[in-house]
């Protein structure tokens, strides 16, 4: 563990937002950001991503939803670009990738948990790496556009990973992300997130910080959407909160043989793992239903 200053500001910060999984959120005072004060080191985090089965089960199982809001985000970035080298930060499951492959774009991946970096590479035939990004990244190669959706948060150290985004950048290249401004939202409306994914989520964004961020790298912003959560928020709690009281329901033996009990049983555990799929799946299309 290790306790650290906002990365703008070097500023400690007594000003506690969050607390969630034995972690502290605290607020900077001067920029807004939100940061996990005492958080895991880095290769305890790495570990997190790399051997994560539950989060590759997850990404995989949600292909519809994925391309729906590919196809979504992929409008927006063809108004600047619509061809070209496409890189994808943290792409899960490889499905923004596949969209963006059909809709004619060469197309690259980096996710960091190797169950979906294979994924990728072997079902999808797209190429991806798991190492995270550096110079020497796909030979070192450079891109028309970079993209990554909600994975900002994840960054250990934002003002580095952007940098490097810079990078490999060609001149006229540009930068796509999606992330959450959670940082600007009033302490009340808290109450409707289900969770803040800590420790995963290592920092929480508003718009100050952001454009910290984005100027300290070098960036210039173009365009900037934002959209209204939280009827979302509240639809996602809810569900959520139903998953979470679906139970196994004993089988009484007394007047079935063993057999027929346990297969009775897998048939409830197959309809509840086919009910929580398709919870899971309701997330990303509300997000994409937000968003229109």
């Amino acid at each position: 563990m290790e306790d650290i200053r906002c990365i703008f500001c070097n500023q400690y910060s007594n000003q506690i937002i969050i607390e969630e999984n034995g972690y502290t959120g605290k607020r900077c005072s001067l920029c807004g950001l939100i940061f996990v004060t005492h958080r895991p080191s880095y290769p305890e985090l790495s570990k997190i991503y790399v051997q994560s089965h539950r989060y590759a089960e997850t990404h995989i199982g949600f292909k519809k939803s994925k391309q729906v809001h590919a196809k979504h985000t992929l409008i927006k970035i063809k108004n600047y670009k619509n061809k070209g080298s496409l890189l994808e930060l943290g792409a899960g499951a490889g499905y923004f990738l596949l969209e963006a492959k059909k809709q004619g774009f060469s197309v690259y991946g980096i996710e960091p948990n190797k169950i979906e970096a294979i994924y990728i590479n072997e079902k999808l035939k797209i190429n991806c790496e798991s190492s995270l990004l550096n110079e020497n990244s796909f030979e070192g190669r450079t891109f028309d556009i970079i993209y990554h959706c909600d994975v900002l948060s994840h960054f250990y150290d934002p003002i580095n990973e952007f940098s490097m985004i810079n990078k490999k950048l060609n001149d006229d290249g540009i930068l796509v992300f999606e992330t959450g401004n959670t940082a600007d939202v009033k302490n009340r409306y808290y109450r409707y997130f289900s969770e803040f994914g800590y420790p995963d989520h290592l920092f929480l964004f508003g718009e100050n910080s952001l454009r910290k961020l984005l100027e300290q790298t070098d960036f210039e912003i173009v365009k900037t959407y934002k959209y209204s959560k939280l009827l979302f928020l509240i639809i996602h709690k809810l569900l959520w909160k139903f998953k979470d009281t679906l139970k196994d329901k004993p089988n009484s033996t007394d007047s079935i043989d063993s057999k027929v009990a346990k297969e009775t049983s897998l048939e409830a555990r197959t309809n509840k793992s086919k009910l929580n799929l398709f919870i899971r799946n309701c997330y990303p299309y509300l997000a994409f239903l937000a968003q229109i």
